[in-house]
């Protein structure tokens, strides 16, 4: 393995540098891994998450908050800002008997959690 192959991660272990390899250099540096190292690499691509979007939320007007709030209220949920946030970004609450409550085109709708598992 030549030395401009050796890349310092972060935390000062040394790993391959795959992205300059060539696909029979890849194949074979795959091919030649020992156990130990194969259980490493799984590892790490593991870790490995796709980016979440965090602007993520709904843009709804005060008045619409405040039917939100109300319509929350009224099927016994406290309506708090934490409640409205979560089905804003898309969340659900369990509403009992496995029904949950989400807010999907500027209405607040039930829905079987398990619907589409049968």
């Amino acid at each position: 393995m030549n030395q401009q192959e050796k890349d310092k991660s972060a935390d000062g272990d040394p790993r391959t540098d795959i992205t300059s390899m060539d696909d029979k250099e890849l194949h074979d540096y795959l091919h030649s891994m020992s156990k130990k190292e194969r259980r490493e690499l799984a590892a790490r691509l593991r870790l490995v998450k796709p980016k979440r979007r965090k602007d993520y939320k709904q843009r709804i007007t005060d008045h619409q908050r405040l039917q939100l709030v109300y319509e929350l209220k009224s099927r016994g949920f406290d309506g708090s800002e934490k409640e409205v946030d979560l089905l804003l970004r898309g969340g659900s609450i369990p509403s009992g008997a496995g029904l949950r409550i989400f807010y999907r085109n500027q209405r607040l709708q039930e829905d079987d959690q398990w619907r589409n598992l049968y």
